[in-house]
């Protein structure tokens, strides 16, 4: 039978699914010369870097390539002994061009040779003793040593090697490469998600394990369009990006790939039209942080810092931070040795004068208080005369708030008669910084010339209120120093997650030009109220002139707790009248039913909170919605955190009368 032509073709080396197959049985594929003018050795082929090495064409002036002498060996294989690594030993078959490589730990070494035992004893095999030794090899974060070496003896447990006179250390790479374990990873690709783990590490590519499953086939993966990878340690996420595939290799079970994240910024948050100042501090604070993936302790020098980031500086050959890296317990190190803590990520990466690389990041999180410090201490750094949540004298603060003007005489005389409530509950909020209160002050050699303050008074709702300004500092423009101070704070902060802030409210008298100018003019100017609306109230301290038992409601008329379809209803009502943000704003939305977190918050804080909604109806129909707080008297000095709301759907069906009998109920 004459001999038929036989035709094995291997789908994987068609273009598109690239593999590298070459003589080599075993370990990983490294260098061959580029013919460049800078003779750089590159990464590709072991088997012809052995070839480089055994005929001494690693002497002939490659840029990347210095020798190394043997003590220098010796000290390297030394701190392999102590960190317990592994090196690489490569054999050559006796009767063909073929390679192989075995891991080895090594014994400690001091002269002459170098012993260890092999990591994975089943590797041995007695036909291993026929094979020629040629070299040993050691990998490090960014370049690997190869030097000439001679079998003394091997057996089932191990080897020992001679030890040349010196060895090779071959920068083959641009940036560091580090060891990973217990990282899981999670490759997405047009809809099917792949189970991984990330194996090795660096800032410009990943090597990534992926592993076949049940009803999912390894051959589904197209190396021609980018996959999404995400990275988890012990279930949080770290790292998400979209990434190329630039080599892979298959295994029996798994696939081997080598992949490229995007270099490009990532956008955490809407563009700003005016983005927050960020100085530089001296002397600058420090941050240090555990890197997520590769678990080493890093510390860098902060280069600039703002109440919403920083920026840090690394040599760019052992940078480890990348765009989207995020790093859920980062410290900043102050001057004075006090730390904030906070989850940061990595937002951009870009060179600098050769070899730094900057790093800017983005603050996910922060505590209140650490917050309020970062704030303090970015600002005061600008303006020394302002100061956040910083504790204040008492008799100086009312003072101020008289010499303002802003406790005019009707006012007053509300407060009066509850004065000593008044001065009781100011020194309990300005004796140090709650979660649920916010103020700054412009303060000049010990003189109050302007303050402003916020209190979180609905779900996600915090209240700008007590804004004042001495008429003698106007010149210096205090006012609007604050304006802007809280207006930077409340943009930093709303999206930190423990600021519970997505709407700012103001209330305000038309008559009063400068909020009126600044607070009604914002509404007016935008012209959008589903981003800022302006929404008018009727006010009123109005006596009890009804006493309880008289205030009993007709058979028709009712007062009953609130429910998710009457609010449903007021929200009907109120964007048919207006179409603002008040619903969301002022919790009157069915959702907020169920939510006692403030509530919880003000008493763990020792403050007094209480939030009732009641739904007024005539036969059933509604007509009105009635939102009552209780607070500590004087959180508000025009009472607007101990008052009743009425919202009235039906004003031709409401009449006075029924008005009364309601709030003597």
């Amino acid at each position: 039978m004459k001999g038929a032509p036989f035709l094995c073709e291997n789908l994987m080396d068609k273009p598109g699914i690239r593999t590298e197959m070459s003589k080599i049985i075993q370990g990983p594929t490294f260098l061959k010369e580029e013919e460049t003018r800078s003779r750089d050795l590159t990464y590709e082929n072991l088997l012809e870097l052995v070839r480089l090495l055994t005929e001494g064409e690693l002497e002939k002036g490659f840029e990347n390539v210095k020798r190394i002498p043997r003590h220098k060996l010796i000290d390297l294989l030394n701190y392999l002994n102590f960190s317990e690594r592994e090196f690489l030993v490569v054999f050559q078959h006796p009767h063909y061009d073929e390679i192989i490589t075995r891991a080895i730990k090594p014994r400690p070494c001091q002269e002459g040779t170098i012993g260890g035992h092999w990591v994975r004893p089943e590797d041995f095999r007695e036909s291993l003793k026929n094979f020629e030794v040629l070299c040993f090899l050691i990998e490090n974060k960014r370049e690997i040593f190869l030097a000439r070496s001679r079998r003394v003896e091997t057996d089932d447990q191990g080897i020992e090697l001679t030890l040349p006179e010196f060895g090779f250390e071959i920068i083959i790479r641009k940036t560091n490469r580090y060891s990973c374990q217990d990282i899981k990873a999670e490759m997405i690709q047009d809809g099917i998600l792949f189970p991984g783990g990330l194996e090795v590490f660096s800032v410009n590519a990943f090597r990534v394990e992926i592993f076949s499953r049940k009803g999912i086939s390894l051959k589904w993966i197209n190396s021609e369009y980018p996959v999404q990878i995400i990275f988890k340690d012990r279930e949080e996420i770290c790292y998400s990006r979209e990434c190329k595939i630039v080599k892979q290799r298959e295994n029996l079970n798994s696939k081997t790939l080598i992949l490229q994240p995007s270099p490009d910024p990532i956008h955490r948050f809407k563009r700003r039209e005016f983005r927050a100042p960020r100085p530089t501090l001296h002397p600058s604070p420090g941050v240090y942080y555990l890197h997520p993936l590769i678990k080493k302790l890093f510390k860098l020098t902060i280069c600039d810092l703002s109440t919403s980031g920083f920026s840090v500086e690394e040599e760019g050959e052992s940078s480890t931070l990348l765009p989207g890296l995020i790093i859920p317990d980062l410290q900043i190190e102050l001057a004075n040795t006090a730390t904030l803590t906070c989850k940061a990520q990595v937002i951009y990466q870009k060179k600098m004068e050769d070899p730094v690389v900057k790093s800017g990041f983005t603050i996910l999180n922060m505590s209140n208080e650490d917050y309020i410090k970062l704030t303090n201490l970015v600002n005061k750094s600008m303006n020394i005369n302002l100061d956040i949540c910083g504790s204040i004298d008492q008799e100086s603060l009312w003072q101020f708030f008289f010499q303002a003007g802003f406790i005019y005489p009707q006012k007053y005389h509300y407060i009066q008669k509850n004065k000593e409530e008044f001065k009781n509950i100011y020194q309990k909020i300005y004796q140090s910084p709650t979660e649920i209160e916010r103020h700054v002050t412009y303060q000049e050699r010990g003189s109050i010339l302007g303050h402003i303050s916020m209190l979180h008074v609905y779900g996600a709702t915090w209240m700008l209120h007590h804004f004042a300004a001495t008429p003698s500092s106007r010149h210096k423009k205090v006012a609007l120093t604050l304006l802007q101070q809280i207006e930077q704070y409340i943009i930093d902060s709303h999206y930190l997650e423990s600021s519970r802030m997505d709407n700012i409210i103001c209330y305000f008298r038309p008559e009063n030009k400068f909020p009126n100018l600044v607070f009604g003019g914002a509404a007016r100017a935008l012209k959008d109220p589903k981003i800022c609306s302006l929404d008018r109230f009727a006010y009123l301290s109005y006596p009890m002139i009804l006493a309880p038992d008289q205030g009993g409601f007709t058979e028709a008329w009712t007062m009953t707790p609130a429910g998710p379809n009457d609010l449903t209803e007021l929200a009907y009502s109120y964007d048919r009248t207006s179409g603002g943000q008040m619903i969301q704003a002022l919790d009157l939305h069915p959702e907020a039913l169920k939510d006692d977190y403030l509530n919880q918050t003000y008493h763990r804080l020792g403050f007094k909170r209480e939030r009732h909604i009641f739904s007024i109806k005539k036969r059933d129909k509604l007509r009105a919605i009635i939102s009552l707080i209780k607070t500590d008297i004087g959180m508000n000095l025009s009472e607007l955190t101990n008052c009743v709301m009425l919202y009235v759907l039906e004003p031709e069906d409401f009449p006075f009368e029924v008005f009364l009998k309601t709030f003597s109920q």
